[in-house]
């Protein structure tokens, strides 16, 4: 791991400069921190330079011309030394995010797939493994029958996580039932609305189930074959969220696909995949970049701290933000605009 402190003026350079600014690192995950004045540099060659740099780039300072260039930009150093604080917690994971993030898929299917190729590898990274074994897996506890509810009510198909005890944090056995609840949900034509029981819509995987594939090979097909960022993809011109509590991980990188997501006042929203020494890898990639720009998947994920609604909705990760207390009776009214 390096951490480079450099003028934005370098960044200007040309890419045999540039990888010379890296020979003494070469092999190691960098982050490069451009401080200084902004105002003489050459926005088009400085940007091909630096979109081909293979480090993260932070820019400091004023000047349209840093979200041109650089994955992350603030006019803070105090955001900057945090960004810098979460990117030295987990090196592997947020270089990897960052250079999956730059280069942009053409589809979402093709980005689906890239993002998983790379979350499995990481699975076999040495951060991971520290974290797994730091974190062992807690007995398994007695689940419901029905973890994922299904009911027509008027018209509209209501899919519900009933995993409320564990803020209906994904298993494989939630996952499958989800997965065959929505790809049912495909073949019919009611508008649908998507909800959690309990405290909170999603918390994310649940962590005692990280890392249970035989191997990170197998974790990429099982991914991919059962993807629900995927086949929430293909329903979200008739489909409707309502995010209430704490939405982690993949409960809002699979939410976010939906055309039309509502969020209640208490909304935490939040990507704490570093921390595991992974990315995100239920779609988030995707999802977060369409609706809010891809630095902002590499802000959460660096922040390592949730954000609330408002901010999500200025950010346009949702569509409104209501009371928790009429949530429900908001989506059922959207949902019914569908039929």
């Amino acid at each position: 791991m390096a951490v480079l402190v450099v003028e934005p003026e370098v960044l200007g350079a040309n890419e045999a400069s540039l990888n010379a600014l890296l020979e003494n690192v070469a092999g190691e995950p960098v982050l490069v921190v451009a401080r200084g004045n902004w105002e003489n540099l050459d926005a088009p060659s400085a940007s091909t330079g630096a979109q081909s740099l293979p480090a993260i780039v932070i820019g400091v300072g004023r000047g349209s011309v840093l979200s041109k260039i650089c994955d992350l930009w603030t006019e803070s150093d105090v955001q900057a030394k945090a960004w810098q604080a979460g990117f030295e917690q987990s090196p592997v994971a947020a270089w990897t995010a960052a250079m999956l993030l730059r280069d942009q898929p053409v589809s979402v299917w093709g980005g689906i797939v890239n993002e998983s190729t790379a979350y499995s590898t990481l699975l076999s990274g040495e951060y991971f493994k520290k974290w797994r074994a730091d974190n062992p897996k807690r007995t398994s506890e007695i689940e419901s029958e029905n973890l994922v509810e299904v009911e027509v009510r008027a018209g509209i198909r209501i899919i519900t996580l009933n995993r409320p005890l564990r803020h209906n944090a994904i298993t494989p056995e939630l996952r499958d039932s989800l997965y065959a609840a929505l790809a049912q949900a495909l073949l019919e034509t009611e508008p649908v609305v998507l909800r959690g029981h309990g405290p909170s819509f999603c918390s994310g995987g649940d962590l005692d189930t990280f890392g249970s594939a035989p191997d990170p090979a197998w974790a990429h097909i099982i991914r991919t074959t059962r993807s629900l960022a995927w086949i929430t993809h293909l329903l979200a011109p008739r489909l409707v969220v309502a995010l209430h509590g704490a939405c982690l991980g993949a409960g809002v990188e699979i939410p976010l696909f939906a055309h039309q997501v509502i969020a209640a006042d208490n909304t935490r929203i939040g990507l704490p995949e570093l921390q595991f020494g992974l990315i995100p890898g239920a779609g988030g990639t995707v999802s977060i970049s369409q609706r809010a720009g891809a630095h902002r998947v590499l802000e959460l994920l660096l922040d390592g701290t949730a954000i609330d609604a408002d901010k999500a909705r200025s950010w346009g990760l949702v569509e409104e933000v209501v009371p928790e207390s009429d949530l429900e009776n908001r989506v059922i009214r959207i949902a019914e605009a569908k039929k």
